[in-house]
């Protein structure tokens, strides 16, 4: 693995029964990177995330994260270096906000410090005493962010970390996420907004039907394929221009 690469995926493929979610993948992230992967829903995003993130194992192919190979089972010490955030919320409902972080915080031996740095940062310091149950769907996403940075990751993976936002919450994490490059660290992001991706990605990657349709950085795709020209388009665009035959 080099050492400017902080992920490397090779020929990554995963079946269910029939079904071929992924049918051979292969990318790297470089450090201090923001990569992006897009794609409309069931195109195989969610399911490269999680096998990333160790939640499934491949059926084959090859996974190195910060030099470290895994399929399904994270080496000791690697977890404690990623930061995580899902799609699906999974913060303890009936715990406030300030609860759910010094419940992670202690697993990582965070100072308490910390957790206030994160929940002002995110505008959450108002509501930290109340129950998450009660927050929005954009407070709750925030949350999630501080979780995932408790522990200043050198990776952060974030699956569709903007769903279904309102903008105000979707500002705030898109802000998070350049500010974490900015400090030097790297970032996977998956998200099916082309808005977000050309805002936010140094390079993405099209995935589609399990695989990837075309990589490169975003001013590279508009340029190739004209897309600066045109007053609004669609993903559904993006990936018939991409698939068309030369």
């Amino acid at each position: 693995m080099s050492e400017r690469n902080t992920v490397e995926i090779v020929d990554l493929k995963k079946h269910y029964g029939g079904h071929a979610a992924l049918q051979g993948i292969s990318f790297s992230v470089k450090k201090g990177e923001v990569f992006g992967l897009l794609g409309p829903n069931g195109a195989g995003k969610t399911t490269t995330i999680n096998i990333i993130t160790g939640l499934i194992s491949a059926s084959s192919g090859q996974v190195k994260i910060l030099g470290r190979e895994i399929n399904g089972k994270y080496p000791a010490g690697l977890r404690n270096r990623i930061g995580l955030v899902f799609e699906e919320s999974n913060l303890y409902k009936r715990l406030s906000g300030r609860d759910n972080l010094v419940f992670f915080a202690n697993l990582y031996g965070v100072k308490r410090e910390r957790i206030e740095y994160l929940l002002t940062e995110y505008k959450l310091q108002d509501a930290a005493g109340r129950a998450v149950g009660k927050y929005s769907k954009g407070m709750k996403k925030r949350l999630l962010i501080c979780r995932a940075l408790l522990h200043k990751p050198e990776l952060l993976i974030m699956d569709e970390p903007t769903g279904g936002l309102d903008p105000i919450s979707a500002d705030i994490i898109r802000a998070a996420v350049t500010d974490y490059q900015q400090a030097g660290k790297t970032v996977i992001l998956s998200t099916h907004y082309l808005e977000e991706a050309d805002r936010l990605c140094d390079r993405v990657a099209f995935v589609s039907e399990g695989k990837i349709a075309g990589l490169d950085r975003p001013e590279n795709f508009k340029r190739k394929y004209q897309l600066d020209n045109r007053e609004e388009i669609t993903l559904q665009d993006v990936f018939r221009i991409i698939n068309r035959p030369d």
